[in-house]
C-alpha cells in the first residue's frame, strides 16, 4: 500500500505536493538563460494550474467531467430491494492542544454521514455498516461514523462497525463478510462522487453490484462568487486527482 505520508506529495492540489513541485522550477530560475525560461513556465504553470482547480465553476466542472453522476436512491425502488447501507470512511481531523483531544469530520466525512442518513429514512430500517480503520488515541473512524449516524437518527441496533478496513481495496474485502452473516442480498453504496467509480470497481472485482448513492460533492457559499477561489473547490478538484491517480494503482494492483 502507499504510506499515508507518501500520498500527500503524490496529489495535486494539496500544499505539500505545491511546495515539492515548486523547487525544480525555482531552481531552474537561477540557472543559465535557458533554464531560467523554463522554470518560470513551470512555475507559472502550476500556480496557474491550481488556481483554477479552486475556482468553484471550473472545479465542478472538472469533478463532473472525470467521475460518473449516479442519481442518487431517493425512493425504495431506487434501491432495487437493497437491504443495507455500507458507507465508506472519508477519514477526519484530530486536534491535540495541553494533553486533551479532540475529533472533527471533514467535508466529506460529514457528507457522506448525511446521505447515508437519508437513505436510512427512504429504506425500511437496512442495516448501516460503516467502515474504516484510521483512528486516534479516543475513536476509530466506523466508532465516528456511528456517533454521527445516531446523532442524525439512525438506530443503533442497526448500525454495524467495520473497524479494520484501511482503503477502498479493505472495504471490498472484509465488507462482504458482515452483508453474508446478515443475509444481504443487495446494498446501497455511500460514497463521494469523486470515489464512486473505484469503489464500485473494488465491490464489482469480488463479485457484488452494489447501488451507489452519492452526496453533492462541493457546496458553495450562499452568495458566493462561482468565478472566486475558495479552498473548498481545491479540495473538491484534489479528491478528483487523487481518485485518478488511485485508479491507475488499483488497476496495476489487479483490485479492478
Amino acid at each position: 500500500m502507499i504510506p499515508p505520508v507518501l500520498k500527500e506529495f503524490l496529489i495535486p492540489g494539496r500544499t505539500t505536493f505545491l511546495i515539492i513541485a515548486l523547487i525544480p522550477g525555482v531552481l531552474l530560475l537561477y540557472r543559465r538563460k535557458d533554464h531560467g525560461r523554463a522554470g518560470a513556465i513551470w512555475v507559472t504553470a502550476l500556480v496557474f494550474s491550481h488556481l483554477a482547480l479552486s475556482i468553484p465553476i471550473i472545479a465542478v466542472s472538472f469533478v463532473n467531467a472525470l467521475s460518473p453522476s449516479y442519481p442518487p436512491v431517493r425512493t425504495v425502488a431506487d434501491a432495487r430491494g437493497a437491504t443495507a447501507i455500507v458507507v465508506l470512511a472519508a477519514g477526519f481531523e484530530t486536534y491535540r492542544s495541553r494533553g486533551d483531544v479532540y475529533t472533527a469530520s471533514e467535508r466529506q466525512h460529514a457528507l457522506r454521514i448525511m446521505e447515508a442518513a437519508r437513505v436510512y429514512r427512504v429504506l425500511d430500517r437496512p442495516w448501516v455498516i460503516v467502515t474504516g480503520s484510521f483512528a486516534n488515541e479516543r475513536i476509530t473512524e466506523s466508532e465516528y461514523m456511528a456517533l454521527d449516524l445516531k446523532n442524525h437518527g439512525v438506530d443503533s441496533d442497526r448500525i454495524i462497525e467495520e473497524p479494520k478496513a484501511a482503503n477502498t481495496r479493505d472495504h471490498a474485502l472484509l465488507v462482504p463478510a458482515i452483508l453474508k452473516e446478515r443475509g444481504v442480498k443487495q446494498f446501497v453504496l455511500v460514497t463521494s462522487q469523486q470515489h464512486i467509480a473505484r469503489a464500485l470497481k473494488a465491490f464489482q472485482k469480488v463479485g457484488w453490484n452494489p447501488i451507489p448513492s452519492t452526496p453533492e460533492f462541493f457546496v458553495n457559499r450562499t452568495g458566493a462568487s462561482p468565478y472566486v477561489p475558495r479552498g473548498g473547490a481545491l479540495d473538491a478538484s484534489s479528491a478528483m486527482l487523487y481518485d485518478e491517480l488511485a485508479m491507475v494503482y488499483y488497476w496495476f494492483r489487479g483490485w479492478l
